[in-house]
């Protein structure tokens, strides 16, 4: 374990005892901060935190995440209690797109089917067809018959995705606001800084960004990445800061630099708030009965067809 303050160790340690009381798992996101990986039974990206929700057994899942992760690991888990440590933990990407707003694109285009990416509501998926991550888009949008679908909300992440495919993708204009937040120059001045680096840049940055990559991924394909190049030494990370944290914990020997800057809302999330979580069952994530059933099987079939 990384050295952490006493105060630390020991949130540590009664958060471990508290799990095993209360039968409870938590699945960390990989940009939390690298205190709260000493209590995650699995850390992944979104769509491996899908699958690890339904995988483990327990009575409850708390989410080091943000809210939409945690309404997704509701809707494939119903039977369990989901917590969310911090309700400030949102995200500004999903807040760029409603279900109001999403009803008004698919009546101009009643015969597209519509992928949305995780970074949504329920309410939104709830209207669509199937869930989408960086690490599976391209294979869920070629797993649909019609040629012209909506893609929602990532306007980068979209126009990532019909460089990879021959389907007409209608796009909706959301972004991430750490994603976007990147220059060339800057990502340029870095290379430069390091000549033998490798760059790695997350899907949902701009492209005059991702034009500089040498790889292009979501965040669990960046540990994928590293390890398949042991002879690289060095690599540049081009997504939410805290990225750099778990990558450096695998892979202790090489030299991980982060470009971006933090996610503000994924940093709601403290040791503090998950054993309150799991002392108070504070906070708990349900979806309204009328949108469950339609939301979890926009989830469900991006499992079907990612498989």
């Amino acid at each position: 374990m990384k050295q952490y303050s006493k105060e630390i160790q020991q949130l540590i340690t009664e958060i471990n005892i508290l799990k095993k009381e209360k039968n409870a798992i938590i699945l960390a996101h990989n940009y939390m901060n690298p205190e709260i990986f000493e209590v995650a039974d699995s850390i992944g990206d979104s769509f491996e935190l899908c699958k690890s929700a339904q995988e483990i057994e327990c009575e409850t899942i708390v989410f080091a995440g943000v809210h939409f992760m945690a309404e997704a690991a509701k809707l494939l888990n119903p039977s369990k209690k989901v917590l969310l440590p911090s309700l400030s933990a949102g995200c500004f990407m999903a807040d760029t797109i409603n279900a109001e707003g999403l009803k008004r694109v698919k009546a101009k285009y009643p015969n597209a089917p519509v992928v949305v990416y995780m970074n949504t509501s329920a309410a939104v998926k709830a209207l669509s067809d199937a869930t989408l991550t960086s690490s599976n888009a391209v294979k869920i949008v070629e797993s649909f018959k019609e040629d012209t679908i909506i893609f929602a909300p990532d306007k980068h992440l979209c126009e990532y995705v019909q460089s990879q495919t021959k389907k007409k993708l209608i796009p909706w204009q959301g972004f991430c606001h750490v994603h976007t937040n990147i220059s060339p120059k800057f990502i340029q001045k870095q290379k430069d800084k390091y000549p033998n680096a490798h760059v790695i840049i997350h899907p949902e940055t701009p492209k005059r960004c991702t034009n500089l990559a040498d790889h292009i991924c979501g965040t669990g394909g960046m540990s994928t990445y590293i390890a398949k190049h042991p002879e690289i030494k060095t690599f540049l990370i081009g997504t939410e800061e805290g990225m750099t944290n778990k990558l450096q914990r695998d892979f202790p020997e090489r030299e991980i630099i982060s470009l971006m800057g933090s996610c503000i809302n994924m940093k709601q999330i403290s040791l503090e708030n998950i054993k309150r979580a799991l002392e108070n069952n504070t906070y708990e994530i349900n979806v309204d009965a009328d949108i469950f059933n339609d939301a979890q099987k926009c989830m469900t079939e991006m499992m079907r067809r990612s498989a």
